[in-house]
């Protein structure tokens, strides 16, 4: 019995626990279930508004179709491309972030406004017009009446006019026939004339020609006289002090000589004075008595240094008269690039000479020929020429003081062989630097531009020296 009523227990408890189990899991699922509906009803709740607000957008856009002209069925694509076509076709003068419908109606709208206004003011014209018409239609038969009087007294001013010139006629060809008369008369004489001047005239040119052929002839031979030389030298040097780098030479006052004139400097035993020749170049630095003066070295070597009895001569003085010259082209002396006119003018005026003519390379008067050439003009200093990149306005002044030189048979030199002859040195000479420069710029150069060698021999300044000897007297 006790047995059986342990195993009752057994399954009563057994009979419980799964009973509870059952309620929990009954209860948790009906949980679950409540959970999901009412998910379940706020999903439909959710759908529903957003069906309605489909239905919204979905009538708005239908409306937006109709008003804008478009179907509701058609497709957005085909709207855009059909309102990108219209704004391409009317609405083209529009920036694009102001290319839509309501801008194209408002300038459309617009310019209707002003059309009509100018419309009516078109027609107000035109009736005011018409007026006038009227006005004018009425005062008319006045002018006609006006209008054929004038034209009687017309046709009769003309028959009397027609009588002048029948007889004005008559009298002109009367004339005519005296006229042809002597008309004859002169020709003959004109052609007796003629004949006469064609006479000389040919005289005259066979002399030309005779004479131009001398002048050829004597140019000729003065060319083969002094092609490659310089003229006779203009003075000689007296004493020399190489210490203090001066000298003196037997040119003075009464030879119009004036400081800073510079000379060259040739070997005194030379028989020609040829730009090879040049020992160096000096500059007057003061007068001393009528045929004496003193100059400073300015260039000489020391393989040839200028002793006394050199020749000394320049291109751009002379004792007796001035020399003339005329300038052309480019003068650069520094080597800059730049024109150095001003200063090409002052050299020659410094040193005794006179400028005729030049072009003027800058200021109103730019590329024009400032001076004129002529017969007393010594030479024409060329610079450099110009290009035919460059103004025209330079290449034809250039031009023409050429084509006058020849014609006036002035000599030609280049001006750097004026510098040469005339012994000036550029003391600040330009150097380069960058692309530009000239490696030979910064090449080590011994004084006085010749390479020293050794002789064997010692320096005349660790020998013993004698004073200088005095000047030779000029008294």
């Amino acid at each position: 019995m006790a047995r059986e009523n342990q195993g009752l227990q057994i399954a009563l408890i057994v009979f419980v626990m799964l009973t509870l189990i059952l309620g929990v899991t009954t209860y948790l699922f009906y949980r679950q279930y409540d959970e999901a509906n009412l998910r379940a009803q706020n999903s439909q709740a959710e759908a529903g508004k957003q069906t309605q607000m489909a239905n919204k957008y979905q009538e708005d856009a239908n409306e937006l179709k109709r008003l804008i002209g478009a179907a509701k069925t058609e497709s957005v694509d085909a709207i855009v491309a059909a309102f990108n076509e219209d704004m391409k076709k009317y609405g083209g003068s529009y920036p694009e972030e102001s290319r839509f419908y309501r801008l194209l109606l408002e300038k459309m709208q617009k310019t209707i406004d002003e059309k009509n206004m100018e419309l009516a003011d078109a027609k107000a014209q035109l009736q005011r017009l018409e007026e006038e018409y009227k006005v004018r239609e009425a005062s008319k038969d006045p002018q006609m009446k006006q209008f054929e009087e004038a034209r009687d007294k017309a046709a009769q001013d003309l028959a009397a006019e027609q009588a002048k010139y029948q007889n004005e006629r008559t009298r002109i060809t009367q004339d005519q026939a005296k006229l042809q008369a002597d008309l004859q008369n002169t020709r003959k004489e004109a052609s007796d004339n003629l004949a006469k001047v064609e006479s000389k005239l040919k005289k005259t040119e066979d002399l030309v020609s005779k004479l131009s052929n001398i002048i050829d002839e004597q140019s000729t031979k003065l060319e083969k006289l002094t092609g490659g030389k310089i003229d006779s030298p203009d003075g000689e040097v007296l004493w020399v002090n190489q210490r203090s780098r001066t000298l003196w030479i037997n040119l003075g006052r009464a030879d119009a000589l004036q400081p800073q004139i510079s000379f060259s400097v040739y070997p005194g035993d030379v028989g020609e004075l040829t730009v090879d020749h040049k020992k160096g170049s000096i500059e007057v630095t003061q007068i001393l008595g009528d045929h004496l003066a003193e100059a400073r070295i300015i260039e000489d070597s020391e393989a040839a240094p200028i002793l006394p009895g050199d020749k000394i001569d320049t291109v751009l003085w002379n004792p007796n008269q001035k020399k003339r010259f005329a300038l052309a082209g480019l003068f650069d002396i520094d080597g800059d690039g730049r024109s150095d006119l001003e200063a090409v003018l002052n050299l020659i005026r410094i040193n005794g000479g006179e400028v005729d003519c030049y072009i003027a390379d800058s200021g109103k008067d730019k590329y024009k020929q400032i001076g004129q050439l002529s017969v007393n003009t010594n030479y024409l200093i060329l610079g450099e020429a110009p290009t035919e990149k460059g103004d025209p306005a330079q290449l034809e002044a250039f031009t023409k003081i050429l084509r006058d030189a020849a014609q006036l048979r002035i000599p030609t030199v280049q001006f750097g062989d004026v510098l040469q002859r005339m012994g000036w040195k550029n003391v600040s000479a330009v150097v380069r630097y960058g692309r530009g420069a000239n490696p030979a710029d910064f090449r080590a150069k011994p004084e006085g531009g010749v390479p020293r060698k050794s002789t064997g021999n010692v320096s005349d300044l660790y020998q013993k020296r004698q004073p200088p000897k005095a000047p030779p007297s000029i008294y």
